[in-house]
Parts: C-alpha cells; structure tokens; sequence
C-alpha cells in the first residue's frame, strides 16, 4: 500500500485531507507556538493575522526531521511505503527535514513539488488519485507532472507581500495609493512578480 503524507502548508479539500497523513509546521504569534492545523486552522490564522500589529508576518518553523520519522516508523512497521510532499525547499526547510528522515530508507519517497500551497494541493489530489501505483513510480510521475503546474493569482493588498520582504514599505505604500494589484506566479518554487494591474478588474 503506498501512503500519502503531506506538511500543513498543503492545500486540499477535507475529503482529500481524510487520505493522507497530515506533518505540522509551527507558528509563532510572539513567544506563543502553534501547531499548524492542529491548535490552529487557517480561518484562526487569518482572524489573527489580521490583529497583528508587527511589520513582519509570523514566522513558520519547519518540522523537525524525528517528526518526519516517527511518521515514517508506522509506515515501514505496517509494511507499506509512502510519497512524501513538502512545501518548496526555497521557500522552507521542511523538505530537507523530510529528506534527513527518509534516508536509508527503501521505500520512502520525497518529492518537492517546487510550486506552493495550491499548486502543491493540485499534485497531492493527483497523488491520492494514483496512490494505487507503486511508491517509487508515483514519485516519479509526480515529479514529471510538476512542470505542468502553472499557478497565477492577482492580490488583493500589497500588506503581507510587505510584511513577509517581497516588496519594500515605499512600493507598498505607492501601491496602495495608485490602487495597483501585483499579479503573481511561482517560478521554481519561488514567487515571483509578473505583472501590474491598476484596480482588480485590470487583472481579469
């Protein structure tokens, strides 16, 4: 039986989640540490998200790789195998803990799916829909199938791309007045900037 296990960052609908095994990220609101998806859920996130009165957004720390591994213990000692799928390795260190843990380990397979959030909930939905196949060849189709990702969005405030470094307090604050909507895509896992649209339906 190959197993599906994901980290908390992925996004998928609840019938989806009910398939796979769920690894937390930890956030930090202050000196307060949550486990993401656990004493957390996103609408939580965002409520106080939204309170934070910080410049900088709170920071996620990844799952060590003993969490990864006491995950990896049940799947071996139930004599199964498993696909693992992290956010990217350029935008955390989860997937390095998820690699440190499946070392010497036959059939655990990691795979970084390079895009994020959403992009990553569409491989893993591809994933528990193929999890009949063998571990080792649903990882590799996996990562050819990567590539046909494409995730593009239009953001609604330039706030959290402020808060988290992706642009400085002078463009936030130009944009803000100008009423711009930078339009976003993922490039090897990585945000990027490809567009300004003055207004929302610019960005249409």
């Amino acid at each position: 039986m190959t197993r599906i296990i994901i980290d908390s960052t992925i996004d998928l609908p609840e019938q989806y989640r009910r398939q796979v095994h769920i690894v937390p990220l930890t956030i930090h609101f202050g000196t307060e540490e949550l486990l993401d998806g656990v004493d957390i859920d996103r609408q939580r996130f965002y409520e106080r998200l939204g309170g934070v009165e910080s410049a900088v957004l709170p920071p996620p720390s990844q799952p060590s790789p003993d969490a990864f591994a006491q995950l990896f213990d049940q799947v071996e000692a139930a004599g199964d195998s498993a696909v693992v799928l992290t956010i990217s390795h350029k935008l955390s260190g989860t997937y390095q803990s998820a690699c440190i843990a499946a070392e010497g380990r036959e059939r655990i397979f990691v795979v970084d799916p390079m895009p994020a959030s959403i992009g990553s909930g569409i491989l893993a939905r591809y994933a528990i829909d193929n999890a009949h196949l063998p571990a080792g060849e649903l990882a590799a189709l996996l990562e050819r199938r990567r590539q046909d990702v494409c995730i593009i969005g239009l953001v609604d405030t330039l706030e959290y791309l402020k808060k988290g470094g992706r642009i400085s307090k002078t463009a936030a604050f130009a944009g803000g007045l100008l009423n711009i909507h930078p339009v976003l895509t993922l490039t090897d896992g990585e945000v990027t900037i490809i567009g300004k649209a003055r207004g929302s339906r610019q960005g249409n």
